[in-house]
């Protein structure tokens, strides 16, 4: 294709696994996800669950049991009251950064818990993904075993990676059930280790 102009895809087009979280409740984008939760108010409800969680319960239109949704919650509460357990001034997740720890916790979920049916939903997500696409746009690939243990995190600066690392971290251990020989943690200072 000699002379063809190469289309430019924006990143978020590329994020197939951050597509395939999103439609998990009923989102066609990323931007539309982040629009309709950026006014949810941070904290927990008085029944022990965050405003988000409530949010997503009342919007309807989600493939997400109501029950895991309440259980990845509570894990979310749980981690997240053990970080601010010997802090001065405890943290209060963003709406962003309480999604980001969400969609940590159904990857998890589906990785140790799932891991067939999670690579089989993935895959089929990317065939009617790609059936989608216009002539000529390249299709997604499929996913692999090995993909499924890869698990990236697109913010902005200054937006809590750091921190969400550390959550994180902790909801790893709360799926992980193996042993583990050591975990290597690098952050930029050692006080954020």
């Amino acid at each position: 294709m000699a002379g063809a102009i190469q289309q430019y895809t924006k990143l978020e087009h590329r994020l197939v696994l951050l597509a395939w979280l999103n439609s998990l409740f009923g989102y066609e984008s990323n931007r539309a996800m982040l629009t309709d939760c950026k006014e949810v108010a941070e904290g927990f409800a008085s029944d022990g669950h965050s405003l988000l969680y409530h949010h997503l319960v009342g919007r309807g239109n989600k493939r997400v049991k109501v029950e895991d949704l309440a259980r990845y919650d509570e894990n979310i509460r749980h981690h997240l009251g053990c970080i601010n357990r010997h802090r001065t001034e405890p943290i209060t997740l963003r709406y962003f950064q309480h999604l980001a720890a969400l969609y940590t916790e159904i990857v998890l979920d589906h990785l140790f818990n799932h891991r067939a049916q999670f690579l089989k939903d993935l895959n089929v997500f990317v065939k009617k993904r790609n059936a989608k696409k216009p002539p000529g746009e390249p299709p997604d690939g499929e996913f692999t075993e090995a993909d499924l243990t890869k698990l990236a995190f697109w913010m902005a600066t200054g937006s809590g990676k750091t921190l969400l690392l550390h959550l994180n971290y902790r909801q790893y251990l709360h799926y992980n059930k193996e042993p583990l020989d050591n975990i290597l943690l690098i952050t930029p200072n050692e006080g954020l280790s």
